[in-house]
Formats: C-alpha cells, structure tokens, sequence
C-alpha cells in the first residue's frame, strides 16, 4: 500500500523569512524548524520526511536551503540535496551539492562543490565540516582559499570566521603576483593577509629565496619578522644574509639582522658577521656591529678583520667615452645606512680623451670595506691594529689609519698612515706615511730600525726585497756573520734619503744613501742603553694579533707606549 503524501504549503516566503520565535525549551538542544517546502512528504513506518521544492530550514540564527531534503525530526538532523546553501548573519555563506545537518551538535557537512564565503575570502573545497558551536570550518581532502590578493592551497585546512584567521596543513602553496610561498603549516589572516609560518617555509620571488621555519609574512607591504637562524638568497644566488631574527622590508630591499648576522658575498668573496647588521640588497650596502668581524678572501689568503663596526660598501664606476676631449666619472655609490644616493664626482680633465655616463656605459663594480674604531685584522703574512682601516678590491689596497702598527714576520711597521698594496694573495709593496718606523728585532734585546718621514717596502714573494726611506732618515743596524749570529757591532747612520737592497732570501744585500750621509760603528760593548734605541721606538708585540680568533682580544697600549699627539692624522671621512 502506497504511503499517503502530504502536500504542504508552510508559508508564502521571502527572499530571507523571518527566524521562528519560541522554539526552544528550556535545557535542551533547539529544535531544527522547516520554515519552507512545497512539498512535504511522509511515509509509514519511516522516520524522516521528505521535503521537496524550495526547503528552507531554520536553526539557531542561521538558515539552511536545499531542493530536497530528508528530515528526521526525532534526531533533530535532516539531509539535503542539490543547490544547498547555509547562511550565518549577513557575512558567512556556505554551498554546495549535499548537506547534512545535525541540530543536537550543531555540526554541518558540506560535500561536493563546496564554497565558503565570508568577507573578501572565498573557501573551495569537495568536503568541509562546520562546527557551528565552535565556528569553525574545516577541509581535510583538499582544499583553496581565495582572497582579493592571495590563493592559498593545502590538503587540510580550517577557517575562523570571528578571527579571519585560516590554518593550512599538508603541502601549503600561497600565491601572490609578487611570490610563492611553500610551507607545510601557514596560518593566515584574511583581513590582515598577514601569513604566520610555524615549519620550514620557502618564499619564491622574482629578486630571491627566503629560507625561514618562524616568524610572519605581510603579503600587502612584502615586511616580515624572520626568526630561527632564516636566512634570505638574492636571484643570482651569490648574496647569502642569516640572523637569529631579520626584520626583512623585501619592497623597500633592506633588512636589519639581530643575533649572529651572516652575510656573504660569494662572487666578492666577503662574510662579514657581527650581532646586529644591516643590508641594502638594492644597493648592495651593509654594515655589521656588536661582535663584528669581516673575512676577505678574494686574494687567495683570507683577511679577518674585526672593529666595533664595518662597512661594506659596492661601488658602480662607470665610463664612456665621448668626443670634445673632456673627462668625467660618475660614480655611483652606496654608503647611506637607510637610502641610496647617486653623486658624480669630475675628475681632472684630459687633453685627449673624455667619458661620461650614458646608458650604454660598462659598469666596473668593486668592494669597498670599511672599519672604524679598535680594528684588529690577521692575515697569515701580516697582521695589524689601528683605529679605522679601508680595504678596496677594486685596486687592492689596504688603508691604515691613525695609530696603525703592521707585522710582517719578524717586522713591525708604524706611522701616521700605511696603505698597503696587494697582488693576489701576496704583498706588493706598502707606504708608510709620516712617522715611519720600522723595527725588525733580532734577538729580543736588539733591534734593526729604520725612521723617516716616508718608507716604501717592496716584497718579492712573501720576502722584504726593497725599502725606499725618504726625509729624515735614521737607522740602527746589527751586522751578521754568515752563520746568522750578529756580529757585535751596532751600525748608526743618518741620511735624507735611504735605499735598502735585499737578496731573494731575505738577507741584506746593500745600502745606498744620498745626497750625504753620517754615521758611526759601535761595538757591543761600547753601546749605552741610550744607544739602543732611537727616539719613538716602541716594540708592541702584545698588540699583535696571533691567529683569526686573536683578532677578538681586548689589547690597550701600555702608558708607557703611547706616542706623544702630532698634527692630526689624514684619517678618511667616516661620513663619505
């Protein structure tokens, strides 16, 4: 015997009814009320009705719509079918092709063609459970959340609507025009498009890579905080940059580093490290301080250089030539800590040829390294201390300021100022500016010294082959016998000029002088302590830097060992 069917019109209802007032009893869950069906149908000996044609439940503040429905009234939970629809206020929406609903847990299953919508983030999914008691909405086979900026895609994912705060997990990818990002676990804020990263997570863009397991990402202004030893590749892949934390501004092309900052330079060959640092990726700047240290190794032998900060520092030279047979450079530099700067710079004009910056111009691009305050360097064959110190690839000089003293075996050289001239991984010649001293000891208690106003050292090799002493010239030696024990005689001389020649060992060969020269032989035992050593002598080999890790010891001069003030010295501008 067929069931009898039971046509009902419950209402006459408009684009969104009016929600039942009265329906819950007190202490028990509210009961799921069908507001609207064309068709209601109900079997013998079955629980559920069915509803068909323009079913509309409501419950709990929200509405549920269908064509079709199965509805258990008993359980409190229905079925629906084909063009079913939820919809939570005036914010949250969700569709899709079948839905069951259950009014006791307030649990909602969407399956098949499933979207969610809520503010500008649109959810796509085939499966999604809403907890409606939490508010909480959640995928688990695949899913993709769209936004007016970003998609974001993962095999499980979860949707906050009162934070607008959306968990991915499982094979996250998160596009933006600008980036991909790809992580395992993200969590997002659809109204911030601020991205929090809990797992290892790489950032793809057109200028890099980011390398980071913590810390947040904002999609709209490109800024994070980067956090657990991140670290940031530029596209060419040669700039490396890892800190304990970055502040990272990718738009603007700088990051500050704090904690055990990293940065080097593969194709310069540079790392310079301290505890806090910048870096300008757009102009290739950056500077390091608390701890800092800088390794040079483009010249074969590594430079360790450490000083209460260091600059590095890219210049762009470029040239061109042009007609009317004048000279111009423009130079392109980028030593500003939060800006760029473009400045030209003439230089002496030619009579025959002339350059000028034009777009076709070849760039010449060289590294310029910068140290201020307590510098201490090593270097296998020489090692150093001064106050600021310049080193420049570009001709391979090394700039020694204020009160430097340089060792070279058993060598030490002093003066106002010493640039050092390098050819690949050996010293090519060193000038010592004004005050020249140099003191090579023999045997603790005597010492070769050499005092001008200038001194050049040329080397051959690692080996001192020639020195050039101009001005002022006064000099203690100590002859050897052959077998290298001295000879017991001291040597003093005093000249304008000076010219030491040595053999490709080493050891002396000859010495000139000119225009005249006077000088005295003394023997050991005729020599007075006064006789010794020459005025400014000072011997600093506690100073001296003994390995890479040395370069980090606290060493003062002793009161005794201070050198009396001269006239100031040519220590380059710190604001250049």
């Amino acid at each position: 015997m067929m069931s009898p069917r039971i046509n009902i019109d419950v209402l006459q209802v408009p684009q969104k009814p009016q929600a039942p007032q009265n329906l819950q009893q007190s202490g028990k869950p509210k009961v799921i009320v069908l507001v609207h069906s064309k068709d209601v149908i109900k079997r013998l000996n079955f629980d559920y009705q069915i509803m068909k044609d323009s079913v509309i439940f409501f419950h709990d503040g929200a509405y549920l719509f269908c064509d079709s429905a199965y509805y258990d009234e008993k359980k409190n939970s229905f079925e629906a079918f084909s063009n079913v629809r939820m919809e939570q206020g005036d914010t949250l929406f969700l569709y899709g092709n079948y839905m069951h609903y259950d009014g006791n847990t307030k649990l909602v299953m969407f399956r098949e063609n499933v979207r969610l919508e809520h503010g500008s983030g649109t959810l796509f999914t085939d499966s999604l459970n809403y907890d409606r008691m939490m508010n909480i909405g959640y995928y688990f086979d695949g899913g993709m959340l769209v936004d007016s900026l970003n998609e974001l895609t993962s095999y499980w994912g979860q949707y906050e609507p009162n934070l607008k705060l959306a968990t991915f997990k499982d094979s996250v990818i998160l596009l933006n025009p600008k980036f991909t990002l790809y992580s395992d676990r993200l969590k997002y804020n659809t109204d911030t498009k601020i991205a929090d990263i809990y797992t290892p997570t790489k950032i793809v863009s057109d200028s890099g890579i980011i390398y980071t397991s913590k810390g947040w990402y904002n999609t709209v202004t490109e800024e994070s905080l980067l956090l657990d030893q991140s670290t940031v590749v530029n596209k060419e892949g040669n700039r490396i940059l890892r800190g304990d934390s970055i502040s990272y501004h990718k738009a603007k092309g700088y990051g500050e580093v704090y904690g055990n900052m990293f940065l080097q330079d593969t194709t310069k060959r540079v790392i310079l490290r301290g505890h806090y640092g910048y870096y300008n990726e757009l102009t290739d700047y950056a500077f390091a301080t608390d701890s800092a240290y800088c390794i040079e190794y483009s010249q074969g032998d590594s430079l360790f250089i450490h000083a209460d900060t260091l600059k590095l520092i890219t210049i762009i030279d470029s040239v061109k030539p042009i007609r009317n047979d004048r000279v111009e450079r423009a130079v392109t530099r980028a030593d500003s800590l939060h800006s760029d700067s473009l400045r030209l710079e003439p230089v002496a004009k030619s009579d025959s040829t002339s350059f000028s910056l034009t777009k076709d111009t070849a760039n010449t691009i060289y590294r310029q390294i910068k140290a201020y305050y307590g510098v201490r360097f090593y270097r296998s064959d020489m090692q150093g201390v001064c106050d600021s110190l310049q080193f420049d690839s570009r001709d391979s000089v090394l700039h020694m300021y204020k009160d430097p003293v340089l060792w070279n075996t058993n060598r030490q050289i002093y003066g106002d100022t010493i640039d050092i001239f390098m050819n690949d991984s050996t010293i090519d010649y060193m000038h010592v500016k004004r005050y020249s001293f140099s003191i090579e000891d023999k045997d603790s208690i005597h010492y070769n010294q050499l005092k001008a106003r200038s001194m050049k050292m040329f080397f051959k090799g690692k080996k001192l082959n020639r020195v050039l002493a101009e001005g002022n010239v006064e000099t203690i030696a100590y002859p050897e016998e052959k077998d290298k024990e001295l000879s017991g005689i001291l040597n003093w001389l005093e000249s304008s000029y000076l010219q030491i020649f040595m053999k490709d060992d080493g050891t002396f060969e000859k010495l000139v002088t000119w225009p005249k020269s006077v000088g005295k032989t003394t023997p050991f035992d005729l020599v007075t302590p006064a006789q010794l050593r020459l005025t400014d002598f000072y011997w600093y080999d506690y100073l001296r830097p003994l390995d890479k890790d040395d370069i980090f010891r606290k060493a003062t001069r002793k009161a005794s060992d201070i050198k009396p003030q001269r006239s100031k010295s040519s220590v380059f501008n710190r604001e250049e």
